[in-house]
């Protein structure tokens, strides 16, 4: 990115981040209200056969899709929802629920064996997702099946824990070109004694329920925020997970769509990608309509007497190439 251009959005979320509103210390990290949101959410066996159009229609832009847990089980209905989300011009993400006793690396190709499978991630995709809320500390010494998992605890020390991770998460960077998304709760970090400061550099999605999200260390800013496991959603029959991205629509579809590596000050490279931009939105506009963008909570806000700033943590978090607490049954 450019120096200045940089500079300028720098500034600005200084601006937004100093004033009295928006992000204050709670006992789990900071807690941090988007002043702008884009809406979404997240979806896996559980839910069925889901109406992708319906849930495009209701103004839902995004959708993080289940695909794997483990190195034992493969989502009954993910191709239908990757194929569905994409027809009805939703964004997508695959995900995988991960598994503290399996090696991190032998969990990422089964993970990304599923998604080759179904066609492969594509340039206007979101990137991946690891959902890593298991274990607990509760689970150590347990020699019952917990946590979600088969015949185990799920338990594993915090080194392993962290080692596992980062297999994983290298191992899919590495392949897809894209640095991975973590999702968890608040408190899971600090409860396993896994908040190394190495995690900060890949984008956080929190399961946060209120009216603003917690942000737990080493993160000081989160891209995505689950903040209902309750809600109804058309198009999926029962109660869904719903999300935010802490942005703007624009700002969604530059993720889906950036690079790995920022192309500088080269010409035909912006180019290029302010036409994988254009190509991503007009996607999302042709498959259904989206409606407008959702206002944020009650009493959140963003800016100087009472006026909401456009400029975003996140925007700030692409600019410098960084770019559930429900737990997800796993079907197995």
């Amino acid at each position: 990115m450019r120096v200045a251009a940089l500079s300028v959005f720098l500034i600005a979320l200084s601006a937004c981040a100093s004033s009295s509103e928006p992000v204050g210390q709670s006992n789990e990290g900071l807690t941090v209200c988007p002043p702008t949101v884009v809406e979404g959410l997240d979806v896996y066996d559980g839910q069925g056969t889901i109406d992708w159009a319906s849930v495009a229609s209701s103004g839902r832009e995004f959708a993080f899709i289940k695909a794997t847990q483990g190195d034992y089980n493969k989502q009954k209905t993910f191709a239908a929802n990757w194929s569905g989300a994409k027809a009805a011009g939703v964004l997508r993400s695959p995900y995988h629920f991960f598994d503290p006793t399996i090696d991190g690396v032998t969990q990422a190709q089964w993970f990304l064996a599923e998604i080759d499978a179904q066609g492969g991630l594509e340039a206007t995709d979101l990137p991946p997702m690891l959902d890593i809320e298991c274990p607990t500390s509760s689970n150590q010494g347990s020699t019952e099946a917990n946590c979600e998992y088969t015949g185990n605890s799920g338990w594993a020390p915090p080194a392993t824990l962290a080692k596992e991770v980062f297999d994983w998460l290298t191992t899919v960077e590495q392949a897809t070109g894209r640095k991975p998304i973590i999702y968890s709760y608040p408190s899971w970090f600090a409860d396993v004694a896994f908040t190394d400061s190495a995690l900060a550099q890949y984008p956080l999605f929190i399961a946060s329920y209120g009216s603003c999200a917690n942000v737990p260390a080493p993160w000081t800013s989160m891209v995505f925020w689950q903040y209902s496991a309750t809600a109804t959603v058309p198009g999926i029959s029962g109660e869904t997970d719903v999300d935010r991205f802490a942005g703007t629509h624009q700002e969604l579809v530059a993720l889906a769509t950036a690079p790995i590596d920022d192309a500088g000050t080269d010409a035909s490279a912006d180019a290029a990608d302010a036409e994988a931009v254009d190509a991503a939105d007009a996607s999302i506009e042709t498959g259904a309509d989206a409606g407008t963008e959702a206002p944020p909570p009650d009493g959140c806000g963003c800016g100087v007497a009472g006026r909401p700033t456009t400029v975003t943590p996140f925007a700030a978090l692409l600019l410098v190439g960084l770019v559930r607490r429900r737990s997800r049954r796993g079907d197995v």
